[in-house]
């Protein structure tokens, strides 16, 4: 080979080389830690309490089956409190539609909310003028 290819390929080897032990970090540095605790993970949350509750709802599926696991999920979460939200009407409507829909899994259940909960952006239709 030619004396240009060896140097060139040395210097990508040194470089693989070099990028491989940069990623494992410096001996003695602390470990970075695999998952955050639950309760850092709704501390900026807009509802806590919400988000505290879907934390122990997905630790209680964990071990739930997929085609099941959004029922298990949803079964074991408080309903939404309407009063905090932006749109307290839409809101409430939609978890009128979850209760209609509760019934259904999968495309059927996406189907059913889609027909029984509020469009988002939709806006309320003005009166008739006379």
């Amino acid at each position: 080979m030619k004396p240009s290819l060896h140097l060139l390929l040395g210097g990508l080897a040194a470089t693989l080389f070099s990028l491989g032990s940069s990623a494992q970090g410096a001996p003695g540095a602390p470990a970075p830690q695999a998952a955050t605790p639950p309760g850092a993970a709704c501390a900026k949350a807009r509802d806590p309490e919400r988000c505290a509750a879907l934390q122990k709802a997905k630790e209680a599926c964990k071990d739930t089956a997929a085609p099941n696991k959004r029922k298990c999920i949803m079964d074991a979460m408080p309903p939404m409190d309407c009063s905090k939200a932006r749109k307290p009407e839409r809101c409430a409507a939609i978890e009128k539609a979850k209760v209609i829909c509760e019934d259904k899994t999968g495309p059927d259940y996406r189907q059913c909310l889609r027909d029984n909960a509020p469009r988002r952006g939709a806006r309320k239709q003005a009166p008739p003028q006379n």
